[in-house]
């Protein structure tokens, strides 16, 4: 997937659920009843993301939008555990902390452009059935 496609169906996604939001706020509930729209929304998205990203990357993508808070949260308001000891690491309050880091410690999927560039590099789905 080119990166403006992963771009404008990851903020078409977060706008429909804002809208979604709103309308709840307002009474109407497109959440539950007889036409769960939501869920159809969210399915569909759920099948662009893993038709080209497979299940684990469908899994960073929600990853990145409900637990990293589409990359806004502030991860250094969260206590920071050490692998081994499992004690709490206090860090310079100056640092920039990240939700994911990969096997390097450097950072991963904290931005619309980092998770592309995570997704592209290691859980692209090869379409061999593919003709030019």
């Amino acid at each position: 997937m080119e990166y403006g496609n992963f771009l404008r169906l990851m903020l078409r996604y977060k706008k429909i659920n804002e809208d979604i939001s709103e309308l709840y706020d307002i009474g109407i509930d497109l959440l539950e009843g007889k036409y769960k729209l939501s869920d159809n929304i969210h399915k569909l998205f759920e099948t662009s993301i893993e038709s080209v990203y497979g299940k684990e990357g469908l899994d960073w993508v929600t990853w990145f939008i409900f637990e990293n808070d589409w990359g806004t949260k502030d991860w250094s308001l969260n206590p920071t555990y050490d692998k081994e000891t499992g004690k709490i690491i206090q860090g310079d309050a100056n640092e920039v902390v990240y939700g994911a880091v990969d096997k390097d410690g450097n950072p991963i999927a904290y931005s619309f452009e980092s998770l592309y560039e995570l997704l592209e590099k290691d859980y692209k789905l090869l379409n061999i059935n593919s003709t030019k």
